[in-house]
């Protein structure tokens, strides 16, 4: 069972997203990525329609930008009734990447687990070591 995963945002963060995936893990091809509002693509419902068809019942995942946004809200009333999908709000490359690279289904309990992993954090550059981060370490 493979895992299915849409991304959708308002302008291109879909798709950058799904670019830095490809760049680190060669994996951007496994997502199915809706940029709204650009392009003329104000009405995306159809194509978050399709996502939810597609998936056939499988365990799916829906990342969107900001929880109660125009994106996040059209894909919750579309998910509403599919208890299979699981929406992730407030995405980060973290959490889709994660995600991307796991070879569990993606439940609702396995994804919490994954978005308890991948919590932005603040880190202090004033009081981290000096190392050498070359090329070297990409």
């Amino acid at each position: 069972m493979a895992n299915h995963i849409l991304i959708a945002s308002h302008a291109h963060l879909a798709s950058g997203l799904q670019s830095s995936l490809q760049l680190l893990s060669g994996l951007g091809d496994n997502v199915t990525t809706i940029d709204a509002y650009v392009d003329g693509n104000d009405n995306y419902t159809d194509q978050i329609d399709a996502f939810i068809k597609g998936v056939n019942g499988d365990p799916a995942v829906i990342f969107t930008d900001l929880e109660g946004g125009s994106v996040n809200q059209k894909v919750m009333l579309a998910a509403a009734d599919h208890p299979n999908i699981t929406v992730v709000t407030q995405t980060n490359l973290a959490v889709v990447m994660t995600a991307v690279l796991s070879t569990d289904p993606l439940t609702e309990d396995n994804l919490r687990k994954l978005v308890g992993e991948c919590q932005v954090k603040i880190v202090s550059a004033a009081n981290a070591e000096s190392s050498d981060t070359g090329d070297d370490d990409f």
